[in-house]
């Protein structure tokens, strides 16, 4: 048993660095309590587009119910020392957040994702071109990681910069907004999938509250760009993906350390035709695809 948390190893050790063909709230319901690191999520925003061949689309009533339930059930399997994260938009989260992570973390914070979007313009209000990242700490005892997100302080010449530089700092904490575009169909890491978060976000919030051997739990496994981060970044991993196109690309990918052309978008004159090359992450971010490294 884990001397920590008592969790029964061996019964961890048949759901660690795999992926499971089947609803999260089933695997969910399968898991320990308090057995893993870490909870990303990116659900079904619950706009009536389609996932894979199927529409799940909810009353919103029925889908915050259900938003409620999936978070309950990933507090639970949550450590005391872990961090949640869960991307949706922000009225989505919003009710969230008020109906039942309030009350029930230690606390929650409110991150943005900016960026930039040809859709959703109208002459009533102002375009949405953010999405909501809500950092659930179950206990005041989480684990956070400074160093590992660390971004070059904007004043490096400031005394009291100078002095902490001298003394060991990496830089400051990234702000809590963040700037990334979105994976646009011409993007080298673009799947067939309907909906990708970038990998350098996914990796820095990865990066931000686990080291190597941590557990992640990946709610959706979609196109397996999450997992594929935690692969690469030496964090176990545990996720589910309900439908079938979608969880053989994640095997494959995983299994041959890229996206193969049967999974990409067809994009006509514009399809990308290297698809075998590997891109580093958030560690080199100059030699990254798309823009170079933000200053959040």
């Amino acid at each position: 048993m884990d001397a920590i948390h008592g969790v029964n190893l061996m019964t961890m050790e048949k759901y660690l660095n795999k992926v499971f063909l089947k609803d999260i709230m089933e695997l969910l319901k399968e898991l320990p309590d308090k057995c893993v690191d870490m909870v990303y999520g990116d659900p079904d925003y619950n706009v009536g587009i389609k996932y894979g061949d199927k529409s799940y689309t909810k009353t919103f009533d029925e889908y915050v119910e259900w938003y409620i339930e999936l978070a309950k059930e990933s507090l639970r399997v949550l450590k005391d020392t872990g961090n949640m994260f869960l991307i949706n938009y922000p009225k989505q989260n919003a009710y969230l957040r008020v109906k039942y992570l309030d009350r029930e973390c230690y606390e929650v914070s409110d991150y943005a994702w900016v960026y930039n979007t040809n859709v959703g313009h109208t002459p009533k209000r102002f375009t949405t071109a953010h999405r909501s990242i809500l950092h659930c700490r179950k206990t005041r005892n989480n684990k956070f990681y400074k160093d590992n997100v660390a971004v070059p302080y904007k004043n490096p010449t400031d005394k009291r910069i100078l002095k902490n530089l001298a003394n060991g700092s990496k830089g400051r904490m990234p702000y809590d907004w963040f700037y990334f575009d979105l994976v646009k169909n011409v993007s080298r890491e673009k799947t067939f999938h309907a909906c990708q978060i970038p990998q350098r976000l996914s990796e820095m919030l990865i990066k931000s509250c686990t080291m190597p051997g941590d557990i992640v739990l990946i709610l959706f496994g979609g196109s397996g760009s999450e997992i594929e981060i935690c692969k690469n970044l030496h964090r176990q991993y545990i996720s589910a993906e309900i439908d079938e196109k979608y969880y053989k690309m994640i095997l494959d990918r995983l299994s041959k350390g890229h996206i193969e052309e049967e999974y990409r978008l067809k994009l006509g004159r514009y399809e990308i035709k290297d698809t075998n090359q590997r891109f580093p992450l958030f560690e080199a971010a100059s030699k990254y695809p798309g823009k170079k490294e933000e200053k959040w």
